[in-house]
């Protein structure tokens, strides 16, 4: 048994590359590493061109630090305007969960904006989850398109599982790209949610919670053993980071009080 090599993160698939624009700093004790990829080198990784961030933790991650360090990465990336938060993935599936439950736990606020005297510092946000094509018929990436241009919103974010090629990476790391995603990507799926498909910009949020490998040309999806506490974890994460982004006149005591309230 051995692993493919399947990776969705770019610290990966650039690993070794000379040329490849890339920086790596410190952060509220997390690791970034920024990585861009220009229209020349997409065709050497077979990889959208555009900017991919990545958050690594230690063995010991340390919640608020992965928030804050997320938070100034989205920073650097959201667009303004009307944001369409997209969970994706399945939910019956634990290593596939994280997008529908960090969704879950987004503040959305398109339904009473524009009726506020004074929204300043809270964001036009509304939240769909969307369900695999094998459960809905309908594949995800439509789905949130759809929504997007139905609603008027200026930019999605799409939140995923992702997949990795390296053990340390498996639930330890946070990526954010402005190249969009491609749902699905494991069992086939070839349409991408990114700017060319929607018209918008399309961020990335997603953390690796499987690796593939392979044993007798069968292939097959590992994950941690307590893959429902980090899927749990990380969900908190990514929604907490994207609230105080989204909205950054609300304190961090009034988005958890909004978060359990929801």
């Amino acid at each position: 048994m051995q692993l493919t090599g399947r990776t969705d993160m770019a610290a990966e698939f650039v690993k070794g590359k000379n040329g490849i624009r890339c920086e790596s700093y410190e952060l509220y004790g997390e690791k970034i590493t920024e990585i861009l990829v220009s229209e020349k080198e997409t065709a050497l990784f077979n990889r959208p061109c555009g900017r991919y961030f990545t958050v690594d933790s230690t063995d010991v991650p340390y919640a608020d630090g992965q928030i804050h360090a997320l938070c100034t990465v989205l920073n650097k990336l959201l667009p303004e305007g009307k944001c369409l938060v997209t969970g994706l993935g399945n939910p019956s599936v634990a290593s596939d969960s994280l997008g529908w439950r960090a969704a879950g736990r987004v503040l959305a606020t398109s339904h009473f904006i524009e009726s506020m005297h004074n929204a300043d510092g809270i964001g036009n946000v509304s939240v769909i989850r969307t369900d695999v094509s094998a459960n809905s018929g309908i594949d995800s990436v439509f789905h949130a398109i759809f929504c997007a241009e139905k609603i008027k919103a200026d930019y999605i974010v799409a939140i995923d599982s992702l997949a990795c090629s390296e053990p340390e990476r498996l639930c330890r790391s946070i990526q954010v790209t402005d190249t969009g995603i491609t749902p699905g990507s494991t069992t086939g799926n070839r349409n991408r949610l990114d700017r060319a498909a929607a018209g918008i910009p399309v961020i990335a949020v997603g953390v690796p919670t499987t690796m593939e490998y392979e044993s007798d040309n069968d292939r097959f999806f590992v994950t941690r053993y307590d893959i429902d506490a980090e899927i749990s974890r990380y969900a908190h994460i990514i929604s907490c980071a994207l609230n105080r982004s989204l909205c950054p006149s609300l304190s961090y005591s009034d988005i958890s009080m909004l978060m359990n309230y929801s």
